[in-house]
C-alpha cells in the first residue's frame, strides 16, 4: 500500500468518525408545539386593527368574530389577499399567534337530502326540492371539483344536520371517483362502481344524480353535468 492510499484511508475514516460525533452530539430539532388551530378569514388593515398586520377573523362557540394578531416570525409570510379563507396552525400567546402553518382554504357546499321539505302526495317527491346545501372548507387546489364531489361521496354529516332532518346514502361500498374534468362547461365525472350500487329504484337514484349535480353546478364554470359510465345512476 502506498504512502498516499494509506493518507486516503485516513482521511476517509476521521471523515465518518466526525460524522458519528457530529450526529451524536447534536440534538434533535424539537417540533413546535402547537395550541392553536383554526378556520377563518384574514383582514388587513381593517380599522380597529394595528397598521400592516395580518389578522384571522374566526368563529368559535360563544365566542363570534374573534380575531388574534398573526406573527410570521417560524414561516415565511404568505401572499394573502383581503378575505381570504385560511386554515392557521400556532402558537397562541395572548392575542398573537405565532404562524406554524398556514393552508390557503376554498369554501365549498356539498348537497344532501332532507325529505321534510319535499313531500307531497304519498311522501316524499324525490325532487330538487328536498336538496339542502352544506358548507364546508376545503384545501385550495388545482382540483376543486374533484375534491369537492370526493368530499361528497364520503356522506360525513354531524350529528346536528342529521338532527335537522337532512339525510345520504353516501358513502356506497365501492363507489368512488376516478376522474373529473370540465369542456366547454360540461363536467364529466367519471366513476367506479364495481358492486353496482349507483342503481336501484327511479326515486333513489332521482335523489343520488341530484345530489352529485348540484355540487357539481355550483362552480361557475360548469353550466351541465355527464356521469360516465352511461349506465350508473340509472334505475
Amino acid at each position: 500500500m502506498t504512502t498516499k492510499q494509506i493518507l486516503i484511508d485516513l482521511v476517509i475514516v476521521a471523515l465518518i468518525t466526525l460524522g458519528v460525533w457530529f450526529l451524536v452530539k447534536t440534538p434533535p430539532v424539537p417540533d413546535v408545539i402547537t395550541n392553536f388551530s383554526e378556520d377563518g378569514n384574514v383582514t388587513h388593515n381593517n380599522p380597529g386593527q394595528k397598521p400592516d398586520v395580518w389578522y384571522l377573523v374566526y368563529e368559535k362557540p360563544g365566542t363570534p368574530g374573534a380575531s388574534v394578531e398573526l406573527l410570521f416570525d417560524k414561516i415565511q409570510e404568505p401572499i394573502l389577499s383581503q378575505g381570504e379563507r385560511v386554515h392557521v396552525e400556532g402558537v397562541l400567546t395572548g392575542n398573537v399567534v405565532s404562524v406554524v402553518n398556514l393552508i390557503p382554504k376554498q369554501r365549498i357546499k356539498l348537497y344532501y337530502y332532507n325529505p321534510a321539505l319535499d313531500q307531497g302526495p304519498g311522501g316524499p317527491q324525490c325532487s330538487r326540492n328536498g336538496l339542502v346545501a352544506i358548507e364546508r372548507d376545503i384545501p385550495k387546489t388545482q382540483t376543486p371539483l374533484k375534491d369537492t364531489i370526493e368530499l361528497l361521496l364520503q356522506g360525513a354529516l354531524t350529528e346536528i344536520e342529521r338532527a335537522q332532518g337532512i339525510t345520504t346514502e353516501f358513502p356506497l361500498s365501492g363507489v368512488s371517483l376516478k376522474s373529473a374534468s370540465i369542456t366547454n362547461g360540461i363536467a364529466t365525472l367519471t366513476f367506479n362502481d364495481p358492486e353496482n350500487k349507483t342503481g336501484g329504484g327511479s326515486c333513489r337514484v332521482s335523489i343520488l344524480w341530484a345530489q352529485i349535480e348540484a355540487t357539481a353546478k355550483q362552480f361557475p364554470s360548469i353550466t351541465s353535468v355527464r356521469f360516465m359510465p352511461e349506465e350508473l345512476f340509472q334505475p
